[in-house]
């Protein structure tokens, strides 16, 4: 029988375990630091928001800190989630004139490399970001004005019809073409479909669906559904009982399928700057899932890894101050 020999551990196996565990110590030893000598204003974490998605397309959920907006609406789902969040977009929401939504669509639809353009909803239009008194672009209502609830609504008025969130700058024949339709599935460019819907195009498809879930959960009247008969039925528009859009499963897929973009990201945060208020699902599109889908928070947690590990620690140390 052979002879055994023993083998030392390698200095470099040695010396990779103490420096992991010298690392771990150090952030530790600044997050006490952080924690014992920062005023505590300064604690509060900053919204990382992320479109980081699993292999399923669900986006994962995410910890924020306490100054972040959407703070309140942690590990709520379903209607609890939405009436939060309904609370979160209304309390900040000032609302310009329909009159005036022509200019700011001039800043907030800018195209993110032309910025003397706008990005033209549905067709991909370079616009010039000049209103022209509608010669060569419209005010599109992602959710149709007539499908709203209330009569077309004037230049002179303020109400959800003049909500910027809803509100893109389309070349007048995409608007005419799109007119009242609900969406439908397709692919490639923008086109009105046999089913008597619309389908906005493969690169606003995802925008298309936050912009319809914002809509819904900012007011409590409006309805998203996949029944065809009613969302093919005129007979209620400018009618709160018309005030259904969809389709509900369609979005939900255009969802997962065109991710958050950085236009959407840049779109939001100059809405957030002339009306006050954002859209939730832009920021945390994994709140979609928790609304409409039925997903628990467990069911969208992220694997961990050491960093998020560290940053779980370091949140549980800087918590306890704000509760005191």
């Amino acid at each position: 029988m052979a002879k055994k020999t023993y083998r030392r551990p390698s200095k470099r196996k040695r010396r990779s375990t103490q420096q992991q565990i010298l690392g771990f110590l150090l952030v530790l030893i600044v997050g006490a630091i952080v924690y014992l000598f920062l005023p505590e204003e300064e604690l509060q974490l900053t919204p990382t928001y992320s479109s980081l998605q699993n292999e399923q397309g669900f986006y994962y959920y995410q910890d924020v800190g306490i100054s972040d907006y959407t703070y309140t609406a942690q590990n709520l789902i379903g209607q609890a989630l939405m009436l939060e969040l309904r609370t979160i977009t209304n309390d900040t929401k000032t609302l310009i004139t329909y009159g005036d939504v022509r200019q700011a669509l001039e800043i907030i639809d800018r195209d993110l490399n032309e910025t003397d353009k706008l990005w033209g909803a549905y067709d991909n239009t370079m616009i010039n970001a000049v209103w022209d008194q509608g010669e060569t672009w419209d005010r599109e209502h992602v959710w149709p004005n007539s499908r709203l609830g209330l009569n077309r609504i004037s230049n002179t008025q303020r109400s959800i019809a003049s909500d910027l969130h809803n509100l893109r700058a389309a070349t007048g024949s995409i608007n005419s073409s799109k007119s009242d339709r609900f969406f439908s599935d397709g692919s490639g460019g923008a086109r009105t479909t046999t089913d008597g819907g619309f389908y906005p195009g493969d690169d606003h498809r995802g925008d298309v669906a936050r912009i319809l879930f914002y809509m819904a959960i900012t007011y409590d009247y409006l309805v998203l559904t996949d029944d065809l008969d009613l969302l093919l039925d005129e007979s209620y528009h400018y009618e709160v009982e018309g005030a259904r859009m969809g389709q509900l499963s369609l979005l939900l897929t255009w969802h997962k399928e065109d991710p958050v973009s950085a236009f959407e990201i840049a779109r939001n945060n100059r809405i957030f700057e002339i009306q006050g208020n954002r859209n939730p699902l832009i920021d945390r599109p994994e709140f979609v899932h928790l609304i409409w889908e039925n997903k628990t928070i467990g069911d969208l947690a992220k694997p961990e890894t050491v960093e998020t590990t560290i940053f779980h620690l370091l949140t549980y140390m800087i918590k306890p101050r704000y509760f005191l």
